[in-house]
């Protein structure tokens, strides 16, 4: 028995780094604790009944969403990557990197999806139905700039935890396959989005990751995405006024 077991380790151990086998099990496991957790179905089980006559309580599943994706996809995580491996957090992109390229993409990324955004809006309907996820915020720019704001923390836990923890994780052992390894579980957390979102999701994983690997960080890519996302809202939101 103990030499079996010496057999399978010799097998299937050798060669594994700790880093490596460190950020993998805990993507999976955080990924999965944020599955059930970091849920608005979660909240609605367990906390709606006792804030259902707040003031905007239908926007509370949300803001629950959302920072607490912090705890589960940006705390946490910074924590393994701090003490669980020999890497600073600067070295999974918590810094600004190469800022000329950087913001250049970011401004470049914004301008080119505006009118991407507004096309989509346009020919794919469902678009207007999706977003903002909380209806309720849409009313005034005092709801709802505080719901954007919780919208960035979202998109800011999202882009470390993909292209900061399990990109530069990863990029000792894999290299520029990290782009692809990140990709795959950051697309499939798409699923329950638009059909042209979910399928955009893929080439964003991609871009993202390159652009993240080439500035040395993942808040250029926090910044595309959370104004990307905000842009969509407020076409959502304005569009059937001007155009409806």
């Amino acid at each position: 028995m103990i030499f079996h077991v010496q057999t399978l380790k010799e097998k299937y151990l050798r060669g594994w780094d700790r880093q490596s086998t460190v950020i993998l099990l805990a993507s999976a496991l955080l990924l999965t604790l944020h599955r059930y957790y970091s849920r608005r179905s979660f909240f609605n089980r367990h906390f709606a009944e006792y804030l259902e006559y707040g003031p905007l309580s239908d926007s509370y599943p949300y803001y629950y969403w959302f920072l607490t994706t912090a705890i589960t996809l940006l705390i946490v995580p910074a924590v393994v990557a701090r003490f669980g491996t020999t890497e600073r957090l600067r070295d999974y992109g918590f810094r600004l990197g190469n800022q000329k390229l950087g913001w250049s993409v970011t401004a470049v990324a914004w301008v080119l999806m505006v009118p991407v955004v507004i096309l989509a809006v346009i020919v794919y309907p469902p678009f207007v139905a999706k977003y903002p996820l909380s209806k309720v915020v849409a009313g005034s720019w005092q709801t709802f700039l505080p719901y954007q704001l919780a919208y960035g923390v979202y998109m800011f836990s999202w882009e470390f935890f993909f292209r900061g923890f399990m990109l530069f994780g990863l990029e000792r052992r894999f290299g520029n396959y990290s782009i692809l390894i990140q990709t795959i579980p950051f697309a499939v957390m798409h699923y329950s989005k638009p059909l042209p979102e979910a399928l955009g999701s893929i080439i964003a994983g991609v871009l993202l990751g390159i652009l993240a690997l080439e500035t040395r960080s993942f808040i250029y890519g926090a910044a595309i995405h959370w104004l990307v996302a905000m842009t969509m809202d407020i076409v959502a939101v304005t569009f059937p006024r001007f155009w409806g």
